[in-house]
């Protein structure tokens, strides 16, 4: 619908922990929501349910994230919210987005407020043999756990950094993974980090109980975590065998002559999550930087309100934060999209806005207590050799990057020339590792290299999404099944008389 009354009062983008949130929040203050996720079920990458053709028979036997998920999915119940799976938001201009169901063409529908929270994706670490069959990240392998209940191997290493590197290997060995390694980046913790820990614990005490339960379940599944180690290369013929592994300093760069191998057929990295930035940058909203917090950061009021009138920003895909702080603030995202509407009056909105503040407030504390141990470090950008591939989709080397890199600090100069960011990731896997090349190269802070320009669709559809049915005729696309033999397929001109 392009005119008129708009086809919703807020679109929300993402059906996360801060999507559903949001979508509930302002569903329950009087507001028509519609809420659009890629995935074929409610949840987001952390609370993954499994997928389409699985039934959970018996919910305690799974593990906690499930269960609180599908208390946080069934929270929606009654609300009216008007959910669209494997739906994308493809573009975003004004009050109107572009959505596309899988099988579907593309509809616009007019939303005159959207909250964005689209949720994060595994930050990318280029190394050596990073691009061998056996090498997953941390998101795709819980992918196949949770929604397939697949392993992809029996020798499985770990290595990452932050609160995951702690729990995942953990939560894998529930599901029957055999982790002989798991590598943490960062530093061990030490007397003054437990201090700091113990004086953030109030209201964080399930948080960390959670902590020490994972550290129980390494423990007694017998997995070595040694800390302040990083992978330097994945070795194989055609797949993952053996992986190099070797001691960082604080800054996470490798320290010469302490390289150790290992004989595995998985490696699995999660050096932590980068948020999806794509329509935040589409919608013309300004970003701070923060790598701590996934790298360039959209910019926010106490509300959630973005820079752009009518466009609010929550969860992961406006600063990694967790999926406790992405409840909060998708509540509080929906609570400012009602008031701004008009349906609930400021100071009532406020008040229920309060027990989340409170909660973000403690949360933000543990956080802060853990700045030490899980600060991300340069030398993660620094792992590549000159045949390394950058741009796995393009298969682009870095030594293809250093012409265009010695003539210009712009990705998207870069892009143009080696085609590297086109692929189908559209710059996920390589835009942060060639903005690290840029900046090293000319001596520049990886947060003064601006992104590539965002352009539509931001994420891959067919062609017979976008194109109009309603054109028909020989010489176009049509569907194969609809050509005959007979058919022409251009049209012969009237002979001149």
């Amino acid at each position: 619908m392009l005119g008129g009354s708009p086809d919703a009062d807020v679109l929300v983008v993402g059906g996360g922990p801060a999507g559903i949130s949001a979508a509930r929040a302002a569903a329950r203050a009087g507001l028509k929501v519609v809420l659009a996720d890629e995935r074929p079920a409610l949840g987001g990458q952390i609370y993954k349910q499994p997928g389409p053709g699985f039934t959970v028979t018996d919910a305690a036997a799974m593990d906690r994230q499930f269960r609180y998920g599908r208390t946080l999915i069934d929270s929606l119940d009654g609300t009216g919210v008007d959910v669209r799976l494997r739906t994308g938001v493809v573009a975003v201009e004004g009050s109107r987005a572009v959505l596309v169901t899988e099988g579907e063409p593309a509809v616009t529908i007019q939303a005159p407020r959207m909250i964005l929270a689209p949720g994060a994706h595994d930050r990318p670490v280029a190394f050596p043999g990073w691009t061998l069959p056996g090498v997953i990240t941390a998101g795709g392998l819980q992918t196949l756990a949770k929604t397939q209940r697949v392993l992809p191997g029996r020798r499985i290493l770990f290595a990452g950094a932050g609160p995951v590197a702690l729990a995942f290997p953990a939560q894998l060995a529930h599901y029957g993974a055999n982790i002989v390694l798991a590598l943490e980046a960062g530093p061990a913790p030490k007397a003054a980090d437990i201090l700091n820990l113990a004086r953030a614990a109030p209201g964080n005490t399930g948080l960390l109980r959670d902590a020490v339960r994972y550290r129980t379940g390494l423990l007694r599944h017998r997995i070595p975590l040694r800390y302040g180690r990083i992978v330097v290369r994945a070795e194989g013929d055609g797949k993952v065998e053996r992986v190099v592994h070797a001691a960082v300093g604080p800054d996470w760069r490798v320290r010469p002559g302490t390289e150790q191998t290992v004989d595995v057929d998985v490696l699995c990295v999660g050096y932590g999550f980068v948020p999806s930035l794509e329509l935040m940058r589409l919608t013309g909203c300004e970003f701070d930087y923060e790598e701590d917090l996934g790298g360039h950061v959209v910019r926010r009021d106490e509300w959630q309100r973005t820079t752009v009138e009518g466009v609010y920003a929550a969860g992961d895909g406006a600063g990694v934060e967790g999926s406790f702080v992405a409840v909060d603030e998708g509540t509080i995202a929906g609570l400012a999209a009602a008031a701004d509407a008009g349906v609930l009056a400021a100071d009532t909105a406020a008040t229920m806005a309060a027990p989340a503040r409170r909660r973000l407030v403690r949360r933000r504390a543990l956080s802060a207590a853990t700045t030490r141990m899980y600060r991300v470090g340069p030398g993660v950008f620094e792992l590549s050799t000159e045949d390394t591939v950058i741009c796995r989709c393009e298969v682009v080397r870095r030594r293809d990057l250093a012409e265009a890199i010695e003539s210009t600090e712009d990705i998207n100069v870069i892009k143009a020339y080696t085609r590297a960011g086109m692929g189908l990731c559209q710059g996920k896997n390589c835009q942060r590792q060639i903005a690290a090349l840029i900046a090293s190269r000319h001596g520049r802070a990886v947060s003064a290299i601006a992104p590539a320009t965002p352009r539509m669709p931001v994420r891959p559809v067919p062609i017979s999404a976008l194109a109009d049915h309603d054109i028909v005729g020989p010489g176009l696309f049509v569907p194969a099944d609809t050509i005959s033999v007979e058919t022409p397929l251009v049209e012969e001109k009237e002979s001149a008389p």
